[in-house]
């Protein structure tokens, strides 16, 4: 049975629960605090970035509570990774969405083109500066 409108941060507190892994070890495999991990309890809507790896570290997949996950994400081999700020947003942190194409030649896919490159490369650019900031 697909749930709607699941709250995201009561799914992980069971699956928690029920993995028996303390929540300070939780937490710390996150790289996060216990109060940071007790407050996502409350939130509704957890970045699916979060609960993957969240999943990972407490061994249970999410895919049965989340089932368009499975369909998303294709499992890899685990390979080391560094670090990742949870404030990052991947593409399966929002509700799945049906892909149409909306280009039916070559002109328009070219122009979509360059608009994606345009702000890329914005958005590199502020990452940059953002960079250059914190680094003072």
């Amino acid at each position: 049975m697909v749930k709607t409108n699941v709250h995201r941060g009561e799914v992980i507190r069971d699956a928690i629960k029920a993995s028996g892994v303390a929540i300070g070890v939780v937490a710390e495999k996150m790289g996060i605090s216990r109060k940071t991990l007790y407050n996502k309890f409350k939130e509704s809507s957890i970045p699916y970035s979060f609960i993957l790896k969240l999943g990972e570290v407490i061994h249970h997949d999410f895919a049965q509570d989340f089932p368009h996950l499975s369909k998303t994400v294709k499992k890899e081999a685990p390979k080391a990774q560094p670090q990742m700020s949870t404030n990052l947003l991947l593409p399966f942190d929002s509700e799945p969405q049906e892909t149409t194409y909306k280009h039916s030649n070559l002109r328009d896919c070219e122009q979509e083109l360059v608009n994606l490159q345009r702000k890329y490369i914005n958005l590199l650019e502020k990452f940059n500066e953002l960079l250059l900031k914190t680094q003072v």
